[in-house]
């Protein structure tokens, strides 16, 4: 091993050092990338990130091979080559025009009434409600989940979004006074009062937003997608299962003429088998089921470079044990 990179990894002081200069610099990037598309119209900075997007395709050689790999895992030989590298760069390309969306938000919201955004299965957005215990909303890195969060809080729905801790905390400042000034409250995941704050959005009758299609560090069961078991995020179906609560799932997709299309399902109802843990994998199994549905039908806006598929199964999953917020929300 280089001397230099044995110094740099025995030093924890310099660690610390580097770590926090690249944290300061990324917080200065993404101030600096939210800044320049508001410097011109919704129209231009849209037709810029598809620019953008195919640059990143073109040089960011670990995405791009990444994205491609993962497109293999899921289709194997049922895409051709060209179809796959059409799929990879188009989902940077929507990648990008969400960050511009987030940017021009508050102009898009006052366009939410004029059919820039049209929703089909509201009704069971209603239906679940009536029933006054809130709601489990759950969704994916697919299309514009933030327009998706923030057309729920323009219909006064109580809606709150679970976040991951950033390291620096002015970033994590930033996603929550965005998510906050469209209505939606974001909980930090490793929070010590995130229990507690779940249970204040579900007792206002609200619903609780979570994006489940990512292997992230979070208490998971494995089930499969794309017929690969993956580790996916347990919570949305602990707290249904526990709390009896519905799951309602809820997805964005782009139109083809501009705007964005909404599709609610019906909802999904704990099982009572009288295995609290059964219960939980089922449900997990079932929301892992109807999110490939949706990427199926509409692959080029989800995150194909995300490492889905990067650990083991986990072979069981012990609810009392992992989950921290248990004796608030769970028990």
């Amino acid at each position: 091993m280089n001397p230099l990179r044995r110094f740099y990894r025995r030093s924890h002081r310099l660690r610390r050092f580097v770590r926090r200069r690249k944290d300061a610099l990324t917080y200065h990037a993404v101030r600096v990338a939210l800044w320049l598309p508001r410097q011109v119209s919704l129209a231009t900075a849209l037709r810029l990130a598809d620019r953008v997007g195919d640059i990143i395709y073109a040089v960011d050689r670990k995405t791009r091979e990444r994205s491609l790999a993962h497109l293999d895992v899921a289709y194997g030989d049922a895409l051709s080559r060209d179809e796959k590298e059409r799929i990879a760069r188009a989902a940077l390309r929507n990648a990008a025009r969400c960050f511009v969306e987030v940017t021009h938000m508050e102009d898009l919201k006052r366009r939410f009434d004029d059919g820039y955004v049209t929703v089909d299965g509201w009704e069971h957005v209603r239906a679940v409600l009536e029933a006054g215990k809130g709601a489990i909303v759950v969704t994916g890195h697919i299309g514009n989940w933030e327009i998706l969060a923030a057309y729920f809080a323009g219909r006064g729905i109580p809606i709150a979004g679970i976040a991951k801790q950033m390291n620096d905390p002015r970033l994590n400042r930033l996603l929550v006074d965005f998510r906050a000034r469209n209505g939606v409250r974001a909980i930090i995941r490793e929070s010590p009062s995130s229990g507690r704050e779940i249970l204040q959005v579900l007792r206002q009758r609200g619903v609780l937003a979570l994006l489940i299609d990512q292997d992230i560090q979070a208490p998971s069961v494995s089930v499969p997608f794309f017929g690969r078991p993956a580790r996916t995020p347990a919570a949305a179906a602990a707290l249904a299962v526990r709390r009896d609560l519905p799951i309602v799932p809820a997805f964005a997709r782009r139109r083809p003429d501009g705007g964005h299309q909404l599709t609610v399902l019906p909802p999904l109802h704990p099982p009572r088998s009288g295995d609290r843990r059964a219960d939980v994998v089922t449900l997990t199994h079932r929301c892992g089921e109807i999110i490939e549905a949706q990427v199926r039908e509409n692959p080029t806006e989800w995150v194909w470079w995300h490492k889905r598929w990067r650990r083991r199964p986990v072979p069981r999953l012990d609810l009392d044990a992992e989950f921290h917020y248990q004796n608030t929300v769970l028990s």
